[in-house]
C-alpha cells in the first residue's frame, strides 16, 4: 500500500517556514501568520491545545480548487486549470487544514485576506465558494458572494458559475443545476448566489464570501451573514480584498483585528488573517 502524498500542503508548509526563514521577503503581517501556523503544528501535539491540522482536508480544498479552469485570460482560451502559488496554498491549506480535534470541524470561521491587485482573488474566491457548495459535507449548504453592488456580487459569482458550465464532470458527480443567476442542488436544497447590500435576517449561510470589503460603507452584510451562520456546524466567512483608504469603514476595524490577533494582544482562534503589505518605514518605490 503507497504513502499518502501531501505536495500541496508540503508547499504551504514549506512557504511559511521560508517566510519566517527570511528566505521570502514579507511583511511583518505576513512573517507572524506564518509563526501562528508553524507554532501551532508544534502545539497540537499537545492535549491541552484544541486543534490539529488534518493533511487530508487541506489538502483536498488545494487540489479540488485546482481542479477548476480558469475562466479569463488566455489561460481561459487554452482550457489550463488553475495553479496555486506557494501564499494561496498558505492560505487554503489553513482555512481548511485546521480542525477541532474531536469533532474534525474547521477551526477557522472567519479568514481575511488582504492582497494587491492582481492577483487572483476573485478566481480563488470562486473556487473556496464551490467547494463549500459542493464537497464541505454540509447538507443543504447556502452559499453566498455577497457585495454592496451587483457588479460586484458577480465578480466571484461569474466565475464560479462558468467554473461549472465549463466541467461537465463536477456538475455530474454533485448534481449542480447552473442557472442564470444562481446554481443550486436539488437532491438537498443547496444554493449558491450573489447577494448585495443588505441581506435582512432569513438567511442561514454556510459560507459568505464577501469580495473587496474595503467598499463596505458598513458592517450590515458582513454582520448579518455572520450572524445568521449560527446554525451551520463549520460555517466560513471569507473576506478578501485590496487594501483601502477609508479608516472609518467596517474594513479598517476587521483589520485591526486581524492585527491585534496577529501580534497577540487579542488572541482569536477562530479567525485566520493575512495582510499583504509594505512595513512602515520601507521604501516600496
Amino acid at each position: 500500500m503507497s504513502r499518502k502524498s501531501y505536495p500541496n500542503v508540503n508547499a504551504a508548509n514549506q512557504y511559511a517556514r521560508n517566510v519566517v526563514r527570511g528566505k521570502i521577503v514579507a511583511c511583518q503581517f505576513v512573517i507572524q501568520a506564518c509563526q501562528r501556523h508553524l507554532d501551532d503544528l508544534m502545539a497540537e501535539k499537545s492535549k491541552s491545545f484544541r486543534y490539529r491540522f488534518d493533511k487530508d482536508l487541506a489538502e483536498r480544498a488545494a487540489k479540488f480548487i485546482q481542479l477548476l479552469p480558469h475562466t479569463k485570460g488566455e489561460w481561459a482560451f487554452k482550457r489550463m486549470p488553475i495553479t496555486l502559488e506557494p501564499w494561496q496554498l498558505f492560505v487554503i491549506c489553513c482555512a481548511f487544514g485546521w480542525v477541532n480535534k474531536g469533532s474534525r470541524l474547521r477551526r477557522f470561521r472567519e479568514v481575511y485576506t488582504e492582497i494587491p491587485r492582481k492577483n487572483g482573488k476573485s478566481a480563488i474566491s470562486a473556487g473556496v465558494a464551490l467547494y463549500c457548495f459542493a464537497c464541505d459535507n454540509e447538507f443543504g449548504a447556502e452559499v453566498y458572494s455577497g457585495a454592496t453592488t451587483e457588479k460586484q456580487a458577480w465578480e466571484v459569482f461569474r466565475p464560479a458559475r462558468l467554473m461549472c458550465k465549463r466541467t461537465p464532470m463536477l456538475t455530474e458527480a454533485f448534481g449542480i443545476e447552473v442557472n442564470a443567476s444562481n446554481m443550486n442542488r436539488p437532491e438537498d436544497g443547496a444554493r449558491f448566489e450573489p447577494l448585495i447590500g443588505n441581506p435582512g435576517d432569513g438567511s442561514s449561510p454556510h459560507c459568505a464570501v464577501v469580495d473587496e470589503y474595503h467598499e463596505h460603507a458598513t458592517d450590515a452584510l458582513y454582520t448579518t451573514m455572520l450572524t445568521g451562520m449560527g446554525a451551520r456546524r463549520q460555517p466560513l466567512m471569507w473576506a478578501i480584498t485590496t487594501a483601502g483608504y477609508n479608516i472609518e469603514g467596517p474594513c479598517y476595524d476587521k483589520r485591526r483585528e486581524v492585527i491585534e490577533m496577529l501580534n497577540g494582544s487579542v488572541p482569536n482562534d477562530e479567525l485566520f488573517g493575512i495582510i499583504y503589505t509594505v512595513d512602515e518605514g520601507d521604501d516600496w518605490t
